[in-house]
């Protein structure tokens, strides 16, 4: 009887929670993102980037992507995350960033920035996004960001997290095939954004 209560209380955690996962990216209001301020921000919202994805798990450390195109920059896409200094002397920081790029060709650059830029134009108010533990993403520009919190299986925000993590590991393995081995993807899913725009 004991068993047959923790997994009827375990699975109705688990809906709550399936049901409390967001469907569609949140735009974040000025005082929204002063709020964020330096506890998000600050190290890893970036001024050069056209487009950029952040990340923040509620239990591990945060990543970023980022994506350069056009105004004089060489088109590529970085990564930064944090890593564990175990050689830091006592008075050092025990966390360091590292960050890896990959440059690549226009055409590759811009369908990332159009993907992100066309989830962040479509975004809306919700109330979908409370959770309990979950990850926190963060998109866009240094002007127009937007929010996701653990989106849902299957999903447009969780295919939009999903492709750009994949980005991220092909920048870190610094396989540019292997990047542009998601663009199928990256296109269908920017056409997807594109068609939520409103039509007046």
């Amino acid at each position: 009887m004991k068993k047959q209560i923790i997994t009827l209380v375990t699975l109705l955690m688990a809906a709550a929670i399936g049901a409390q996962a967001q469907s569609r990216l949140e735009p974040m209001t000025q005082t929204q993102q002063k709020l964020c301020g330096e506890r998000y921000f600050g190290t890893w919202l970036s001024e050069r980037a056209i487009q950029q994805m952040l990340i923040f798990p509620s239990f591990s450390f945060p990543s970023a992507l980022y994506v350069y195109y056009g105004y004089g920059e060489v088109e590529r896409l970085q990564v930064k995350w944090c890593v564990v200094n175990k050689d830091a002397e006592p008075d050092e920081p025990k966390l360091r960033l590292d960050s890896l790029e990959i440059k690549t060709d226009k055409a590759t650059a811009l369908a990332f920035c159009n993907l992100i830029e066309h989830a962040v134009a479509t975004c809306m108010f919700n109330d979908e996004r409370r959770g309990l533990d979950g990850t926190r993403y963060f998109f866009g520009d240094k002007i127009r960001v937007a929010t996701a919190w653990s989106p849902g299986r299957g999903s447009n925000c969780k295919r939009l997290t999903d492709v750009l993590e994949k980005a991220m590991t092909a920048v870190r393995n610094q396989d540019e095939e292997e990047l542009k081995g998601l663009l199928p993807e990256v296109e269908s899913l920017t056409k997807v954004f594109e068609k939520l725009y409103p039509n007046d």
